[in-house]
């Protein structure tokens, strides 16, 4: 990399930082405190061992302050002056030159460090760090002292040429540091989001050293105000600067990141969330906050837009999903779900009758097929009696289609069960040639979707002696036979039919719920001739399964499109597709 596509550290940084930027939001750490900020990110130092690389120059705070020889207050931020500086009572060091360090931490003095330096102090550890495999020595028949003085002299000639030796790029990740501490009181809120929603805290702090004078600051308005040619000054940034800072940054996140192959779902996680990780995660959300501050500066200063922050050290093949798609917040996190499985969106909606079939279903699932209805992505909602089905008088069967049209253009699959009374008949025969209004190459549905009984759940799934014997266990004193419920069975009406009977008889209503209870039972009894399978609810539930089960969520506006024009949702317009999308086409897309 050439020098000047290196960011250096401007001149006097950071009285810079203390004048004129990333002094609200993103509040300066002192030592001991920076310490325990890098340790919940799995960044071991303690205040002596910053003090030893501040004394060997491989990593300087951003300030120290020195005991003022007189009563002078607090130190306020932003700075309106430099007498601090002029009087030597705060220095200076953001740039690593030499300087007065103390002996040992104590009382009449203190560092500073930016939040953001943990990225070059991470990088500086890896050379400082050292790891020994302490199997070697113990298996050893005696200790062998040489080999440890040859270890220590060896790490000894390298570490001490290294920290005195001047390296032309000293300066470049640093600056960097400094750079995302200048812009953070602009760009901050924006990393601290999930994507929806951004967090502002206040701007008024104040330590045993230094205020910060935040009472009447505000954010919106002093994003208005912000210039980032300010910042373009200050750093001299260029274009291949700004992008090479980037790129170190986001690369180094990415790299450090024990979550980052899930970066596309972390992002969507609340903030508050992605607080409470710990170690090198929420170190690299941190570096992540950094490298995005970087990414926005370089669109407000150049307006293009840089590639995703863990998206530029690696080929990108295919989209998911495609860059277009994530400009819709909700359906990019919609898509981003659905590549981890974790849409909790039903893949099939199973519309019935009333609470009495909505019970059956619901029981048989859990003693049939061992599961409750939700863990197979399956919803149930409850009519309410047809009439709810079939709409107004004037449209009396497009109204439920119109919701079946809007489950399917969100690929969820939409299965009616319905009693032959009124007008189900002709909602199914609608649905032979509803076209959608929201897909102009589907049909609303397939008419299989929709299942009306022959009479009725009752009569289409329990023969007339069980349904007479479940009568009379219900009304206990009378007795019901099964040549009664055959009459009512051969009537226009036969569900008001065999409420009327129970009433006559009994003298009350007939709680149909009740009754499909006991009902239900009669299909798992012993006593049964019936095999379960012969049970025609039985078999629709199954295939209400099947669909769902080949029901995968698209994740990607491609996969989408095609669904919509497969033959499984609903007739096709023209040529039909064959089926739900399942594979992708590797397309490479350069970066």
């Amino acid at each position: 990399m050439q020098d000047n596509k290196l960011l250096t550290i401007p001149a006097s940084a950071g009285q810079l930082l203390l004048e004129k930027g990333g002094v609200f939001l993103c509040h300066y750490l002192r030592a001991d405190k920076f310490a325990d900020f890098c340790k919940a990110r799995g960044i071991i130092v303690n205040e002596e061992r910053l003090l030893t690389f501040e004394r060997l120059g491989v990593f300087s705070p951003v300030f120290r302050l020195r005991q003022p020889s007189e009563d002078v207050g607090h130190l306020r931020l932003p700075m309106q002056n430099k007498e601090w500086f002029e009087r030597g009572w705060a220095l200076d060091i953001a740039g690593g030159e030499e300087h007065w360090v103390p002996d040992e931490p104590n009382s009449d003095t203190v560092a500073y460090y930016s939040r953001f330096q943990i990225a070059s102090l991470h990088f500086a550890l890896s050379e400082y760090n050292l790891t020994v495999q302490m199997e070697e020595f113990l298996h050893a028949p005696s200790f062998d002292a040489e080999a440890w003085l040859r270890i220590g002299r060896r790490r000894f000639e390298f570490h001490g040429g290294h920290a005195k030796s001047v390296d032309r790029n000293r300066g470049f990740r640093p600056a960097i540091d400094l750079l995302c501490q200048y812009i953070s009181d602009r760009y901050y809120p924006h990393v601290r989001s999930n994507m929806r929603t951004r967090q502002v805290s206040s701007g008024y702090a104040f330590d045993e050293w230094t205020t910060i004078d935040g009472l009447k600051w505000e954010w919106e308005e002093y994003a208005r105000a912000w210039k980032p040619s300010d910042a373009e000054a200050a750093f001299d940034l260029t274009p291949p600067k700004l992008e090479h800072a980037f790129r170190a940054l986001a690369t180094q996140q990415a790299w450090d990141d024990p979550l980052e192959r899930w970066y596309d779902l972390m992002q969507f996680v609340s903030v508050d969330r992605r607080d409470q990780l710990r170690g090198a995660a929420l170190a690299a959300e941190t570096m992540k906050a950094g490298a995005q501050m970087l990414q926005r500066l370089h669109r407000d200063l150049y307006g293009i837009e840089l590639p995703h922050t863990n998206e530029t050290h690696r080929q990108i093949f295919v989209d998911m999903p495609e860059l277009e798609a994530r400009t819709d917040v909700r359906r990019h996190l919609e898509f981003v779900a659905n590549r981890y499985d974790l849409n909790p969106r039903p893949k099939l909606t199973l519309f019935v009758e009333g609470p009495s079939e909505d019970y059956a279903v619901r029981h048989i699932f859990e003693r049939y097929f061992g599961v409750p209805v939700g863990t197979l992505a399956i919803e149930t909602i409850v009519l309410g009696g047809i009439d709810n089905a079939t709409g107004t008088v004037e449209d009396r069967y497009r109204a439920i289609l119109r919701l079946v049209d809007y489950l399917h253009h969100h690929q969820t699959f939409a299965f009616l069960i319905l009693d032959n009374e009124r007008y189900a008949r002709k909602l199914k025969a609608g649905s032979h040639d509803a076209k959608s209004i929201l897909h102009t190459k589907r049909y609303v549905t397939r008419p299989e979707y929709v299942k009306v009984w022959r009479d009725s759940f009752e009569f289409d799934n329990f023969s007339n002696t069980e349904i007479a014997q479940a009568l009379s266990f219900l009304a206990a004193q009378a007795k019901f036979q099964s040549r009664e419920v055959a009459n009512c069975r051969e009537g226009k009406a036969p569900g008001a039919a065999l409420m009327a009977l129970y009433r006559e008889r009994v003298g009350s209503k007939l709680n149909k719920v009740d009754l499909v209870r006991v009902l239900v039972e009669t299909i798992f009894s012993t006593k049964s001739r019936r095999p379960v399978t012969n049970r025609p609810i039985v078999e629709v539930l199954d295939r209400v399964i099947a669909l769902a089960a080949r029901n995968p969520f698209p994740q990607r506006v491609e996969d989408w499109e095609y669904n919509q024009t497969s033959t499984y949702l609903g007739k096709a317009h023209g040529k039909a597709r064959p089926g739900v999308r399942r594979r992708l086409k590797p397309r490479v897309r350069s970066r």
